[in-house]
């Protein structure tokens, strides 16, 4: 499946998912860019469910400039740091550029009969920490399941010793990092006791994220900055979060369409984001 302006495509049944998968623009054309290398944003029919933050450029400098961090979109970040950071604006430019950015972005996707799969990595933090984030997608051919693994690990001895560095810089606590799936302001969602996250969609459909292995889920608050609104629309995001305390850590979820959601759905229920904005 070839890129398309740098991202990535997978579509099956009434699903769409989107990959950032290029690498970042760099210098002057970075000016507008976002540090959302290997971010993916997920519709049902035409209900957005994960997106981003949004571009932020209507609210102001400083909901912009949060808007371009990797935090703001539905990825990994580590520690607080973005896979690309923020320089310092120059004279004459209409924002900071993206500096220190990934210098190898990987993506390579391929259907088979078990469905969609896209296998990328990015190395925005090898230098920082010794870390390179790979993360798989695999969409199943009724687009009802998406798996995702995300993987932090060390590739050369020189990223083992960085690493230990950053570790040794935590008090060896480890080093915190959250994947973050921002989800639409028309979307509800609850942690059950189990630790699952329930979704529903305003067409009814519900969908249900899981995870297995290391990581806390939560659902936090977010905000949603859309065009043309006089203020950003509160919405909610799941979190996964842990400590990377070895050189190699995995983290495996799925977001996959609750039983007896049905096949087909007829969406008759209006989108609230197609409503003018209240007074």
């Amino acid at each position: 499946m070839p890129l398309h302006m740098g991202y990535l495509r997978l579509a099956a049944g009434r699903t769409t998912v989107v990959v950032d998968a290029g690498p970042p623009p760099t210098g002057p054309d970075s000016v507008a860019a976002h540090a959302s290398t290997l971010a993916f944003e997920l519709t049902s029919g035409r209900r957005p469910l994960v997106v981003s933050m949004g571009s932020g450029r209507s609210y102001g400098e400083r909901w912009r400039r949060a808007a371009r961090a990797t935090a703001s979109h539905s990825t990994l970040a580590l520690d607080t740091v973005s896979s690309a950071r923020l320089g310092v604006p120059l004279p004459g430019e209409e924002g900071a550029r993206l500096v220190e950015g990934p210098a190898r972005v990987i993506a390579e996707a391929a259907a088979g009969a078990g469905g969609l799969r896209a296998e990328l990595a990015q190395d925005g933090w090898r230098t920082s920490h010794g870390l390179t984030h790979a993360r798989v997608l695999h969409l199943s051919p009724d687009g009802r399941v998406l798996e995702g693994e995300d993987l932090l690990t060390t590739l050369t001895a020189p990223d083992g010793e960085a690493f230990d560095r950053a570790i040794d810089a935590s008090n060896r606590l480890g080093i915190p990092f959250a994947v973050r799936f921002h989800l639409h302001p028309d979307v509800e969602a609850e942690v059950g006791p189990r630790g699952d996250v329930a979704i529903l969609l305003k067409s009814g459909e519900e969908w249900v994220f899981s995870h297995e292995g290391e990581g806390t889920v939560l659902v936090e608050d977010s905000a949603y900055l859309e065009e043309g609104r006089l203020r950003p629309r509160p919405t909610l995001q799941i979190v996964l979060s842990g400590r990377a305390i070895r050189r190699h850590t995995q983290l495996r979820w799925t977001l996959a369409k609750a039983y007896g959601t049905p096949e087909g759905l007829r969406d008759l229920n209006p989108r609230m984001d197609w409503d003018e904005e209240d007074e």
